[in-house]
């Protein structure tokens, strides 16, 4: 019986492991198993993407209607095209709502003071937008301090013999982020059909640069009057030179008040900070009083104020 069992036994292994190689070969490495599998891929992506289409089909039509009957929400997709979000205005608008409404909660569960919850819960809802403003201004700055490395790029495609059309298409290819895409996307704005003037202004709303505007204001007159591009793009791009200079020079002196700027703003929570961890008794007077609430109010009141002023002091626009 024994000397039965051993053979079969062996038998019996040996073709569990030539079924399980072989189920390994069909699984991973069988063509028609894995034209099957990409089929599935391509079905499965492709209701994926269709689902994607109708859901930002809805939300585009959401936007487009709070589009053309609020000019706030109109500004405020303008600051989202401008940061090159990836998120849409309409979900901006959900988080800063969501965060709203959690902060007001909180606050009423805590029954904090009604108007100091009002204050909070409005800034922490608006740090979105703060955070918007600042990406819409370092993009801004990203773009300026290439425009003039572009000019002279236009100015010698110019010179070279290509038109302006070939020249701004040429800047989409080489140039980088900000500056390639944006104007790639004016270059296909005008093969579609769009008019130049109108390719140009529509720049000028994305970036929302002082220096573009003067590079599309002087594009569109010439556009119109003619005369020789590539010497008014060399001036314009020395003009941005020394403007870049004048702009570094009072960003120099302006570092002491903007310094104190920072260390008067900061002040105030730091040693709510410290007092807080030697002595959170002593100040959480602050905030669980009447009396204390107002003086956070007026103290946030007079801050804000201040802070007003500084920046008013220290930024000249050059």
């Amino acid at each position: 019986m024994v000397n039965f069992l051993i053979p079969f036994i062996a038998f019996s292994a040996v073709m569990v492991i030539m079924l399980l190689g072989y189920s390994v070969w069909a699984y991973f490495f069988d063509p028609r198993n894995k034209a099957k599998k990409q089929r599935l891929e391509v079905i499965q992506n492709t209701i994926h993407s269709v689902e994607q289409t109708i859901s930002s089909t809805t939300e585009s039509e959401i936007e487009s209607w709070l589009s053309s009957s609020s000019g706030t929400f109109r500004r405020f997709k303008s600051l989202v095209d401008r940061a090159h979000s990836p998120l849409t205005a309409g979900r901006f608008m959900v988080i800063m709502v969501t965060l709203f409404g959690l902060v007001v909660l909180f606050g009423l569960l805590r029954q904090t003071n009604p108007i100091l919850l009002l204050v909070f819960a409005t800034a922490i809802a608006s740090s979105p937008l703060l955070w918007l403003s600042r990406q819409a201004k370092k993009r801004s700055q990203a773009f300026e301090s290439k425009l003039p490395e572009m000019l002279d790029f236009i100015s010698r495609a110019l010179r070279a013999g290509h038109s302006l059309s070939s020249a701004l298409c040429e800047v989409g290819k080489e140039f980088t982020d900000p500056i390639g895409p944006e104007l790639k996307t004016v270059s296909d704005e005008m093969a579609f059909g769009i008019p130049f003037k109108d390719a140009l202004g529509r720049l000028a709303e994305r970036v929302q640069s002082n220096d573009l505007s003067f590079f599309v204001t002087s594009l569109v007159i010439q556009h119109e009057t003619g005369g020789n591009l590539a010497e008014l793009l060399d001036g314009l791009a020395n003009t941005m030179r020394e403007r870049f200079k004048l702009r570094g020079k009072i960003h120099t002196l302006s570092a002491e008040g903007r310094t104190s700027a920072l260390v008067l703003g900061s002040l105030p929570f730091a040693f709510a900070s410290i007092l807080t961890l030697i002595n959170p008794d002593y100040i959480s007077i602050l905030w669980t009083t009447p009396q204390g609430q107002t003086l956070l109010l007026i103290g946030g009141g007079l801050m804000a104020a201040g802070i007003v002023v500084i920046k008013s002091i220290i930024q000249i626009k050059v």
